[in-house]
């Protein structure tokens, strides 16, 4: 593995799993930030940094709290309520669901599942599989966007999870730092 790579060993890192909707880990969509900082408070030692969100006219829009060596990117809607969770997918918590994990895998393996998944379990749904601008897949009942970033020169999956609510504009919920690609 080339030395450049910043890629903590799955062996070092925690694991949770994805409650679709509702939370993922210790996390619960609808906590306060300083719940959230509460209850990884046993998981890292690092402080969360809030940075607060505005429009041109100064009228809040919401919050994005960061864990950085921990990799974890929390979105708080403008009343303070957690509402989203983007896990690094090179230094955060290894995400699963169904036991399948969601973090650090080769892109196109996860849209090829998310994609069977959607056509065998919710063939009737016609809204259960979507796609983000950029062809960045979706699931409606897992609330899940599988996202990608870069590391050295390969993406690797890096899994956004929110709140039912969110379904109703994703891209316009949560911030467009949600959905870039990171290096």
């Amino acid at each position: 593995m080339d030395e450049d790579w910043e890629v903590r060993p799955n062996s070092e890192r925690i694991e949770w799993i994805l409650d679709p909707l509702a939370g993922v880990g210790p996390l619960r969509f609808g906590m306060e930030s300083v719940e959230v900082s509460e209850v990884l408070s046993g998981v890292t030692q690092e402080p969360q940094q809030l940075v607060v969100r505005h429009l041109p006219n100064g009228r809040q829009i919401g919050t994005v709290g960061r864990y950085w060596e921990f990799g974890l990117k929390l979105f708080y809607d403008p009343q303070g309520k957690l509402e989203g969770v983007s896990a690094d997918g090179a230094l955060g918590p290894r995400i699963f669901v169904e036991g399948v994990p969601l973090s650090g895998r080769v892109p196109s393996e996860l849209e090829r599942w998310i994609v069977d998944r959607a056509n065998t379990e919710y063939a009737e749904d016609d809204f259960e599989l979507w796609h983000l601008g950029r062809g960045i897949p979706g699931s409606s009942s897992l609330g899940l966007v599988i996202n990608v970033q870069r590391v050295a020169d390969h993406l690797i999956t890096r899994p956004v999870m929110f709140a039912e609510h969110v379904l109703d504009d994703p891209s316009n919920i949560l911030p467009e730092e949600a959905w870039k690609i990171t290096a």
